[in-house]
């Protein structure tokens, strides 16, 4: 049976098309960029469609032209853009949420499973922990977005029976990312260490973050599309990978990666936007829920990002 991916060739979104090839899936990716050279190693396996999620019959046309049993729902713009243009996040991330599950129930999809953030739980007001039932009031755009996605998500599955999934990301971290997100930040040190670059991160030692590499992100969609139904109770889980200060992370690379020269320097933008920051996360129930778990701890997903970013260096760059 077909899977469509939308944000098909996105860090995340590719590495699904990929698992999901590995087993035996037909594949669609959906996405307004090609970028064709980072998926080179699956591109005769898969279809490649070009659209915008903004626009309907772009949406329309897809999911009824090759009616996917599922759609893994990946495609967004990302934090920091957002926040500058929210217009067109609405455009992209609101409208094209609607679209995407309008579809699904028009040519009867049977699952949509969401990559939603933990930027949903960022607000002023936030708490020491927050679980997957704390009360989401973020006050930027991209959470605020992914908010509305959720519960939108949540009435079409009481209304119309459709079967929905969602995961909240925490920073994913994986080579070759160009736009800038909050996060960003993390994942740049690693690529610019490997090259002998400096670089400052842009929030403070102290910053709590959890952190989680792309293949794991990509399997937790994966995962969590094939539970049984009857084990889907909280339909929207937090997942956690290794919870560590920014302070921490850099120690780690450092580590792995010798002579990495990383500083601090502080982002007013991203401050603005972060406020005091994230808390504590907690993803008990979709350990229990779905089990999930990570397969790239801190250190294996360091070695793994190096040697990818090396072997594929002339993509990346």
């Amino acid at each position: 049976m077909t899977k469509l991916v939308t944000g098909g060739t996105g860090l995340v979104g590719r590495e699904v098309g990929r698992q999901l090839v590995a087993r035996g899936e037909d594949v669609v990716l959906f996405d307004i960029n090609p970028r064709g050279e980072l998926w080179t190693d699956i591109k005769d396996k898969v279809k490649f469609v070009r659209g915008d999620l903004g626009n309907w019959s772009s949406v329309l046309n897809v999911v009824h032209d090759y009616k996917p049993e599922s759609i893994f729902h990946l495609g967004s713009m990302l934090s920091v853009p957002s926040d500058a243009d929210p217009w067109a996040c609405y455009k992209t991330n609101v409208n094209g949420m609607m679209y995407v599950l309008e579809a699904a129930r028009l040519f009867d999809v049977r699952k949509v499973i969401f990559s939603s953030s933990q930027a949903v739980l960022l607000c002023p007001e936030v708490p020491d922990v927050a679980t997957d039932f704390t009360v989401q009031r973020p006050r930027m755009m991209y959470g605020v977005a992914k908010v509305f996605a959720e519960l939108l998500g949540r009435f079409y599955n009481t209304r119309f029976g459709l079967d929905f999934r969602a995961v909240r990301y925490d920073t994913v971290i994986g080579p070759g990312v160009k736009t800038m997100g909050v996060d960003q930040c993390f994942p740049w040190s690693i690529e610019h260490a490997i090259k002998g670059e400096p670089f400052d991160v842009w929030v403070p030692e102290d910053t709590r973050i959890g952190v989680t590499y792309f293949k794991d992100a990509a399997r937790a969609l994966i995962d969590i599309h094939d539970a049984p139904k009857e084990n889907i109770k909280t339909m929207c889980y937090n997942i956690v990978g290794s919870s560590l200060t920014a302070k921490e992370f850099v120690d780690a690379v450092k580590k792995h990666i010798p002579g990495a020269e990383i500083g601090v320097k502080l982002s007013p933008e991203v401050l603005k936007i972060m406020g005091k920051g994230m808390p504590k996360v907690e993803d008990s129930m979709a350990r229990k829920e779905w089990g999930w778990h990570i397969n790239y701890p801190l250190d294996r997903m360091i070695d793994d990002f190096v040697e990818e970013f090396t072997n594929k260096k002339e993509l990346y760059e």
